[in-house]
């Protein structure tokens, strides 16, 4: 008997080929065609090699489950055993759940069927053209296992469930940062149904930690690939494949196009911070490498070589718009940069904060007094200028926490024009919490202040207090912190090249659609390129994986 899944995946497949629905996923019939034995002789030498499981589990998140398929086919050519894992509809929240995806009371009332179905043929359509092994999350868990859960959780307060803990698994971390994404926010108290949300992922990332579980009690591999390695059920996985002693490659999209940044261990958020410096410091930083990073630097103005851009036009001659919103020219200005209220939002060791929020109300209320200065908030233009429009937003939780805005506080709204590059031109000293634009001020030799966990910490380049009260005690010096010294903008180069150059590894066989989502698409000779070894960075990001090398290629 063929199920609903099947019928309906099958006349999607047959109206995709007669071109009334658009095909957006990889051609595998085209891609290995002219080297289909080549590959068919490659898949049957790589089950002698070591066992990968690429976990995409949500293939409509086609940004991962497009370039991991490809990471499959390289992995294969390159000698590992490769499997997949997709959820299959089982998990009642995930981190396709948001509320740009679906109406929040209809997801509460009806759940998210269509979402669900989307999301299983997409992963289908991204992977059975490989002819690899997929598993499936709803063969490793039962109706029984199941029920328990929702008894598990069924009495739980709020509290209880952000603080869940389960075999060492933190699985209302995990929760409570599905659920802010799900509204864009960075705290649930304001959310009516936030309870009830919250219950939704706690119980799917119950339901993953069972599953992945039983899964690797029955299976055995070697390695793990998860995109972001958080959120749910990625953040869950990672937890459990630590429990099993799994190693774990975690990996996200970098700034250039169609390049990406890996990791081991855990997710790249948190081993970002605590990199080796020994893996960079010795760069021999010549006047070639000097000019391609001041030249790529340059471009992230315009962003001519990015995937992403946040900026919608905008302003370069920055006097007008400035004293527009009442800041004053001749007073030093000290620029904070916001990151996203909501993004990423799990526990970092070592962070002087709570979160974003908590730093940036602390910070404003520290420096309200001095009238002698510019207080200026840059918020991130991805709030509004993203697929996700914030629904809490930094100049509205300013507005919230202040009855009186300070006089010497002066706000650049996310909608605003104002080229940040530009603005830090006119600011004593940066303040960031977790942005990764300190990676790309610091080589101009800006002073620039780290309070959470952005990825320049701990390097000797910028400032980087280890309580509040070193923190507030730098912010009372202003404007007379002292002058970036030239060895730290020298380490500051080096660790820029280093990330965007040697770390960020751009694949060649991807080719960059604008305007498009996902932004890149399998080249048609991907398969060519991959057995040639003429894609270089897929060649580096698969030896790297399979041989347990740092993950930094030499250009």
């Amino acid at each position: 008997m063929i199920s609903n899944d099947n019928l309906r995946f099958n006349l999607k497949k047959i109206l995709k080929k007669l071109k009334i629905l658009k095909k957006n996923s990889p051609d595998w019939d085209k891609i290995l065609a002219s080297k289909k034995k080549i590959y068919e002789e490659l898949k049957l030498k790589a089950k002698k090699g070591e066992k990968i499981l690429i976990c995409t589990s949500t293939g409509g998140h086609l940004f991962s489950s497009h370039f991991e398929a490809l990471l499959a086919l390289a992995l294969t050519r390159y000698g590992a055993n490769v499997e997949i894992m997709l959820c299959d509809k089982v998990l009642n929240a995930c981190h396709l759940t948001t509320t740009s995806a679906i109406d929040e009371e209809k997801y509460l009332k009806k759940g998210q069927k269509k979402i669900c179905n989307s999301c299983l043929d997409s992963g289908r359509e991204a992977f059975e053209g490989l002819g690899l092994k997929i598993n499936y999350y709803s063969k490793f868990i039962n109706d029984k296992e199941i029920l328990d859960v929702d008894k598990k959780i069924q009495n739980l307060t709020i509290d209880q469930m952000i603080n869940y803990i389960e075999d060492d698994v933190p699985i209302g971390e995990h929760a409570h940062s599905g659920a802010l994404r799900f509204y864009a926010v960075g705290s649930l108290v304001k959310e009516k149904n936030g309870k009830e949300l919250l219950k939704k992922y706690l119980h799917a990332a119950l339901v993953t930690k069972k599953i992945f579980f039983n899964f690797f009690t029955k299976k055995k591999f070697n390695k793990i690939i998860l995109n972001h390695a958080i959120y749910v059920p990625q953040g869950v996985i990672c937890d459990v494949s630590k429990v099993f002693k799994i190693k774990i490659i975690a990996y996200s999209s970098a700034y250039k196009k169609n390049s990406f940044v890996f990791s081991y261990d855990d997710t790249y958020h948190k081993n970002m911070i605590e990199e080796d410096v020994s893996d960079w410091i010795n760069i021999n930083l010549d006047k070639k490498k000097e000019e391609i990073l001041f030249n790529y630097l340059n471009s992230r103005k315009y962003g001519t070589q990015d995937m992403f851009y946040y900026f919608n036009n905008p302003s370069f001659e920055i006097e007008n718009e400035l004293s527009k919103i009442g800041v004053d020219l001749n007073k030093p200005i000290i620029g904070i940069l916001t990151n996203i209220i909501w993004d990423a939002q799990i526990v970092y060791k070592n962070n002087i904060y709570k979160n974003m929020t908590e730093w940036l109300i602390a910070t404003i209320k520290h420096l309200s007094k001095r009238n002698d200065i510019e207080v200026v908030v840059r918020c991130h233009p991805g709030e509004v200028h993203s697929d996700r429009v914030s629904k809490q937003k930094v100049k509205e939780t300013i507005y919230e926490h202040f009855k009186n805005i300070p006089d010497n506080l002066k706000i650049i709204d996310s909608d605003n024009t104002i080229s940040t590059y530009t603005f830090a031109d006119y600011c004593n000293t940066l303040v960031i919490y977790s942005t990764k634009m300190g990676m790309e001020f610091a080589p101009y030799g800006n002073k620039v202040i780290v309070a959470g966990e952005s990825y320049i910490k701990n390097k000797e380049i910028t400032l980087d207090p280890k309580t509040q009260e070193e923190y507030y005690n730098l912010l009372n010096k202003f404007p007379n912190i002292e002058k970036t010294t030239p060895q730290r903008i020298e380490r500051a180069k080096k660790y820029a090249y280093h990330y965007f150059f040697r770390r960020t590894m751009q694949v060649s066989s991807l080719d960059s659609i604008q305007n498009a989502w996902p932004p890149f698409k399998a080249n048609k000779k991907a398969l060519e390129n991959i057995i040639d070894n003429k894609d270089k960075g897929l060649e580096a990001i698969s030896q790297c994986i399979i041989n347990n090398n740092k993950f930094i290629q030499e250009i």
